[in-house]
């Protein structure tokens, strides 16, 4: 059994070579004088302590082949590794660099970046070879990353993406600068993602559309949502985009859905389940980031149409939420609470409710006990029980240029 952590730890005093990841599909900001800053937060592993993640073979001929353990310590070692690899391969792409990091007193003074990084580690396999005094290795290696860009004004993920990179080596190098390639050609998927970049970027976005689309409102129910539940559900679907899913609902009887900007990310086409089980594909016709609100066309409508509701929310009043939170396997979950609050933050209106939502209710309906919908469900307040966060509906639909008649 090889502990790669000491050698690693011992060769982690040595100053690290230029990287040596491929540079060919990262986007270079320098030239833009970006504002935004991000500050690396959170590390988790989803590998188990004592997991073998590969083997190492020894001397010349690389014979006796052990496994590579992965440890306490060498998660700590890989923390430090692409904690700085992160920060140094931002800086060298242009960057700003977070100047809370410099003060040990940044939270009590209120300094705080645009962005908090986190990321998860899910793979790490190593088939190598080292000297004799494991301080240089040859080989190849693969890892597997989360990685999680949270808004601390948004108070949201933004960006999730899943890096995986590679390193091959035919002559033995320092171990660290080994792990550093390895790394880095993982931090590159990001760094070539336009969607990542974006984030950084001061863009103004509005609808993609000049026209105003109108659409006829749905009939209000003849009974109360508790005798009319199943019949709803149907207008109510689990939305598939590229970084996960979410949950939306139809309006209009033309085939128009409208969810979460972050459920679509920069997907043109998501698939659309029902929760019957089968499913169509929607194409993405209008996204309003700032909002987070966005709108998908289908080739058919459900038969029963959600009817919007036109007249004030009252604080206190019975709501009913309905999505699927945890993905397609509860679609349909509907949860019930009042009207909390109705809030403004960072200048935009929210109604607060203590319905239950998790990350998969993003873009379900929120209703009234006439089974009208009053919001769109954005986000549920992380560590607080009770508290979400959801768009007014109507406020949805004119941030999407949608009328209704």
């Amino acid at each position: 059994m090889f502990s790669l952590c000491a050698a690693l730890l011992v060769s982690a005093t040595v100053q690290a070579a230029p990287a040596v990841a491929p540079m060919s599909a990262v986007i270079n900001v320098s030239s833009e004088n970006l504002r935004k800053t991000a500050e690396f937060k959170l590390w988790k592993s989803a590998l188990d302590k004592t997991q073998p993640v590969g083997q190492v073979g020894l001397g010349i001929f690389c014979s006796d082949g052990q496994d590579i353990i992965y440890t306490k310590g060498l998660d700590e070692y890989n923390v430090i590794r692409v904690g700085k690899n992160f920060l140094d391969r931002s800086a060298a792409l242009g960057y700003p660099k977070f100047e809370g990091e410099e003060s040990a007193f940044a939270e009590k003074l209120g300094l705080e970046a645009d962005f908090k990084v986190g990321f998860t580690l899910l793979a790490l396999h190593y088939d190598i070879c080292g000297s004799p005094n494991a301080k240089e290795f040859s080989g190849t290696a693969s890892v597997k990353l989360r990685l999680e860009l949270y808004s601390n004004k948004l108070k949201r993920i933004v960006y999730t993406n899943n890096l995986e990179g590679k390193f091959s080596s035919k002559e033995k190098i320092k171990s660290q600068d080994f792990d550093d390639a390895l790394f880095n050609s993982a931090l590159d998927v990001a760094f070539s993602d336009k969607a990542y970049v974006d984030q950084y970027r001061d863009i103004v976005r509005t609808v993609e559309a000049t026209e105003k689309i109108d659409v006829v409102n749905g009939k209000r129910l003849s009974e109360s949502i508790d005798k009319n539940s199943k019949a709803l559900l149907g207008s109510v679907v689990t939305v598939e985009g590229p970084l996960g899913s979410g949950s939306g609902f139809y309006v209009g009887y033309d085939g128009y859905i409208v969810t979460n900007q972050h459920v679509v990310g920069e997907a043109k086409s998501v698939r659309i389940k029902f929760p019957g089980g089968f499913s169509i594909s929607g194409e993405v016709m209008r996204t309003d980031p700032m909002r987070d609100v966005a709108l998908i066309k289908t080739a058919s409508a459900t038969a029963v149409q959600l009817s919007i509701r036109k007249t004030p929310v009252k604080v206190g009043e019975v709501v009913f939420a309905i999505g699927s939170p945890f993905g397609e396997q509860l679609s349909g979950t509907v949860t019930r609470g009042i009207v909390s609050a109705e809030r403004v933050i960072n200048e935009k209106n929210y109604i607060q409710s203590d319905a239950a939502i998790n990350q998969g209710n993003s873009g379900g309906p929120l209703l009234d006990a006439n089974g009208e919908v009053i919001a769109m469900a954005q986000s549920a307040i992380s560590g607080a029980s009770g508290i979400g966060m959801f768009i007014p509906v109507k406020e949805a639909l004119d941030s999407l240029g949608m009328v209704l008649k």
